[in-house]
Formats: C-alpha cells, structure tokens, sequence
C-alpha cells in the first residue's frame, strides 16, 4: 500500500528535510501579477506611442485571477510589483536558491485593532526585525498595505535575517560570508537586500523617498518620453522617517532536531 503525503512528483524530485524558511514584511509592493513585459514590448505600444490609446491588457496572476488593466498606470502598478518581487528573489538565489515562494498582503487590522506599521507590537511578536534589531517600519509608515513575502530553501545555514538575529545557535553574527550571508546586509558591500533598488507604485507612491527615475527613454523600465518609474532602494536600516521599509524573520528546520 503507498500512502500519498504530498501532490504528484516525478521521480528523482525530493527535499532533503534540512530546510531554511525566511519571511519579509516589507512596505515595498510586491506581488505574484505575471505582469512581466515592459510596455515597450507590448504589441499595443506603438497605437498608445502614436495615437496615446491605451490598449487594455489581461494578464493571468499566481493566483489564477484574469486580471484586466484598463490603464497604463494599472498596468506599471503590476509591474513593478512582479519587478520587486523579482529583485528579491534574485538577491536571495544569489546565495540560496529558493524551493518555495509565496506572496500575501497583511490585514489592515487584528481583531478590531489598525495595524500600524510603524508602531504596531505585532511585527515583534511575529518575529519580524530590521537589519539594527528593530522591530518596526519608519515612523512615517503609519498606514497602508504591507506585504509578506515567504521564502524556503534547502541551502541551510547561509543566509541570517538580521545582524543581531535568526542565526544559528552558537554563530556569530556578522554580515560576511564567514558564518553566514546576511540578506538584510548592505547591498554594495555584501550582496544583501540592502540599498537595493526599488520600485514604487506609478500613480500613487507609497514608498517614502521614491523619486521619478530621468534617466534615459531607452531604458529598459521606462516608457516613451513621458512616463519613467518612481524609484528609491529596499531599506533594512534606514534612521530617517521614510527609512526602513523591510524586516525579515528566519526559521531554521532541520530534520531530526528541534531548535529553539
């Protein structure tokens, strides 16, 4: 008799059980869209170029939602949320490729209570902290979405979620390759999520500091002469009010152990 504990595989595809799972809570938007051709590759593009008609576009989302954007600016809102949330993953796979990804956007409110991300106990309590141990966003963040991205990978213990957090037990925190990778490091220095670029929503910025991207018309996330992303960068750290727009936790499981 076989018993079936898992959806249909093929042979030779198992996990080790030695399992790493990561969490971010982040003001950045993020999401699963499939929005992922940038406008100027649109087969519709050349009408909005010349006549300025949007075409609408469908897209089918993670979720398998048909989801119709009816505007350009819908349609950069998209995305750049699947943008985001490819730089992530990126900035995590450099290190530790990741198994499993999923995407949510936390409640406004916990039994009846506004969740504030920039006071709010809950994220403390969720295990959530920035890159100095802090267990909050920037106090300009007082209300808005906030996104969870979930991560695992079988690559254990090379990634640590904070410098003062989520290693191993009896490692050192630092934030080189000596004893771990931190992803919540500097971007330039270690090749963390740190000061790495970020994208904001087209029509109405939610990320603190995002200013509109002048550089060239060419570039590859910019359309025509007229429409050029907002940008600023992923903040783990950040001292200012617009500063700190993403925590992580980490949960190590590794089979036949139970850590504490």
């Amino acid at each position: 008799m076989t018993d079936k504990v898992n959806g249909g595989v093929h042979a030779g595809e198992f996990l080790t059980g030695n399992m790493n799972f990561f969490s971010f809570a982040t003001v950045v938007p993020v999401g699963q869209t499939n929005v992922d051709t940038p406008v100027i590759d649109l087969g519709t593009y050349q009408t909005y170029e010349t006549l300025g008609v949007w075409t609408p576009v469908t897209v089918t989302d993670a979720f398998g939602n048909a989801n119709t954007y009816s505007t350009l600016d819908s349609y950069l809102d998209a995305f750049y949320q699947q943008l985001n949330l490819n730089n992530l993953i990126a900035t995590f796979a450099f290190r530790a490729n990741p198994v499993a990804i999923s995407v949510k956007t936390f409640p406004t409110s916990v039994n009846g209570n506004a969740v504030n991300p920039a006071s709010s106990p809950i994220f403390a309590q969720m295990g959530y902290q920035n890159g100095t141990g802090g267990t909050s966003f920037g106090s300009a963040y007082t209300s808005g979405p906030v996104y969870i991205v979930n991560m695992a990978t079988e690559r254990t213990l090379l990634w640590t979620a904070g410098s003062t957090i989520g290693n191993y037990p009896g490692t050192p925190a630092n934030n080189t390759n000596d004893n771990g990778y931190n992803i919540l490091s500097n971007n330039l220095q270690y090749g963390g999520l740190d000061q790495a670029i970020a994208y904001d929503m087209q029509d109405s910025q939610v990320i603190g500091g995002s200013q509109s991207f002048s550089g060239a018309a060419t570039n590859f996330y910019t359309v025509s002469n007229t429409v050029a992303p907002f940008v600023t960068v992923w903040d783990a750290s950040g001292m200012t009010a617009n500063g700190v727009n993403v925590m992580a936790s980490q949960n190590f499981f590794l089979a036949g152990s139970l850590l504490s």
